[in-house]
């Protein structure tokens, strides 16, 4: 195959990954209900499109950047209200995120070339985890998105050190601050790396030279300018700078999502069989081992394939080790691993030509198959907690709640429905189903003075309190929020008897 015809066919690969990376990312996105953080996620930026403000809260939230990136879309929607905004407005911002990285491998184009980009473009465009996590209204998601852009800016910085190169890392690492605080994680990971690159390889060659210290001290000045921007509200509340930082020593961690340490190893490589196909991606960590061994077989002084994995192998690490676990937490580690993946393709045209087939039908063997675990994921199981990253889905209960409440307001001569009580904590995503409902009250304990109030939900840990005081007052019936998570709703006996036609006494 002559040197055009290859470059066509790698052009035409872009384009059949960009367009399956989209529909996966697409296809029937609004059909999962919303997940509990999505919905927190949606009242913040609802609050900064009815207000025009932001104020961080440094003990229960994330960072401002999917709420500040998210409202343009949701006013060119012309969607500006709690009650306005809809499932579709919310999750277009992580497809959007999730495209960005699939295309994001095109900045080592000069460097590995087409075959290496394409490669990685395919792992990410197909990996499960990242489909399934682009398509939840989540930080996770630009978080890595900019976890790719700074390691391609420290690959450029590294390589010709330069006040641009400079500049794009620490507005890259500023970004990623603004997502999410786990990106000092990341730093982490990424100094372990390099400290040990360096160890490992001695006196850096040409392409892996110091950058010089104040170099450094521009990207860290950078970063802060940049993350300072998001948290203090565009310089207007300068108090969150102060909460950014707070938020490493006083953030609160909900309970319930401890998990053991090999929690991850088991979610991504061990092959699971459920819902009729096996789980696994497993295939990218081969491919990853296979990219190693070249550079070892072949001898080759290639910097970037050892500061992925040892960066991988540190992000991996450090989240096993943190009790508090959960999937979407793995998107950014995982991109690495894709990129590594990616790597086992450089310079494929040195390879025998049998082995060069096998690597190009492995590829496309695991980008199909990941495909096929990616349909079944966000497909008519996004929702049932079989599947491996549907992790603490919101029952579709949740949305009966709704339209089981809107039909009772639609009775001729129907009471007031309003105002709802919810009783307990930990209660989202309901908020977001009630939405529309004028007057809604959240307690933690119930009190006598709420029985007159026509509807009446509980939370598991109030429904025995809320039996002794309303069992006679209001119809009980039972619904479910999210997995393990049951609730009960107290409907008041007059609108329950005009509901089912019998006159009330």
């Amino acid at each position: 195959m002559n040197e055009m015809s290859q470059s066509r066919l790698i052009w035409i690969g872009w384009i059949v990954i960009v367009a399956l990376a989209l529909w996966l990312r697409i296809n029937d996105l609004e059909g999962r209900p919303i997940h509990a953080d999505e919905a927190t996620g949606a009242r913040i930026l609802a609050q900064k499109l009815e207000s025009q403000s932001y104020r961080f809260d440094p003990q229960h939230f994330h960072g401002p950047l999917l709420s500040v990136v998210s409202a343009p879309i949701a006013v060119i929607r012309n969607e500006n209200s709690w009650t306005e905004l809809s499932l579709l407005t919310l999750r277009i911002s992580p497809v959007i995120a999730g495209m960005l990285t699939v295309l994001a491998p095109l900045l080592w184009l000069r460097r590995f070339g087409g075959a290496t980009t394409l490669a990685a473009a395919a792992l990410l465009a197909s990996s499960p985890l990242l489909v399934y996590y682009n398509r939840m209204f989540i930080h996770e998601s630009w978080l890595l998105l900019f976890g790719i852009l700074t390691l391609a800016s420290l690959h450029r910085l590294a390589h010709k050190p330069s006040w641009f190169s400079a500049s794009l890392t620490g507005l890259c690492i500023g970004l990623m601050f603004a997502a999410k605080e786990t990106f000092a994680i990341s730093i982490i990971a990424w100094a372990i790396a390099g400290t040990a690159l360096l160890l490992i390889n001695g006196r850096p060659d040409r392409s892996d030279c110091r950058t010089p210290t104040i170099l450094f001290a521009a990207i860290a000045a950078i970063a802060f300018a940049t993350s300072s921007f998001f948290y203090s509200d565009g310089f207007r509340n300068w108090l969150g700078v102060l909460d950014s930082v707070k938020t490493f020593f006083v953030y609160e961690n909900t309970q319930g999502h401890e998990k053991p340490a090999g929690y991850y190893l088991h979610t991504l490589f061990w092959p699971k069989q459920a819902l009729g196909i096996w789980w696994t991606e497993i295939c990218i960590l081969l491919l990853a081992a296979a990219a190693l061994m070249r550079v070892v077989f072949q001898r080759s002084h290639n910097s970037l394939h050892l500061f992925l994995a040892l960066a991988t192998l540190v992000h991996f690490v450090i989240y096993s080790w943190i009790d508090y676990k959960t999937p979407w937490l793995m998107l950014l580690p995982w991109g690495h691993a894709c990129l590594l993946a990616g790597l086992a393709f450089n310079k494929s045209q040195s390879l025998h030509p049998t082995l060069k087939t096998a690597f190009v039908g492995f590829l496309i063997s695991t980008t199909i198959f990941q495909t096929h675990q990616s349909l079944h994921a966000t497909g008519r199981y996004a929702n049932d907690e079989r599947n491996p990253y549907a992790y603490v889905p919101t029952s579709r209960n949740a949305e009966g709640i709704a339209y089981w409440l809107q039909q009772l307001n639609t009775m001729k001569d129907a009471p007031p429905l309003h105002p709802i009580a919810v009783i307990g904590k930990n209660y989202w995503p309901l908020p977001w189903y009630l939405r529309e409902f004028e007057s809604i009250g959240y307690w933690n304990e119930p009190h006598p003075e709420l029985s007159k109030l026509p509807i009446i939900i509980a939370m598991p840990e109030q429904v025995s309190r809320c039996d002794a005081l309303w069992k006679t007052s209001h119809q009980k019936f039972p619904k479910t929020l999210r997995t393990n998570v049951p609730v009960m709703l107290y409907l008041r006996k007059d609108i329950w008897n005009q509901w089912i036609h019998i006159p009330s006494p």
